[in-house]
């Protein structure tokens, strides 16, 4: 019995750290996905929300 506890946990053990592995190389492949799209794409020019007004002498505000 003690046997079979052994090896039961050195295969979960195992299976852990191979799907650690799968899981960074996933996330690793989509990160460099995300940052490969984002370059082909322009940036888009940011608009002023600022409106052109009336120009008012510098004199006339108090």
């Amino acid at each position: 019995m003690f046997r079979f506890l052994i090896i039961l946990s050195l295969i979960v053990y195992v299976f852990y750290k191979i799907g650690k592995f799968f899981f960074r190389a996933g996330a690793a492949a989509q990160e460099l996905k995300d940052f490969k799209q984002q370059r082909r794409t322009p940036p888009q020019a940011k608009k002023s929300k600022l409106n052109g007004g009336d120009y008012v002498d510098y004199e006339e505000v108090k």
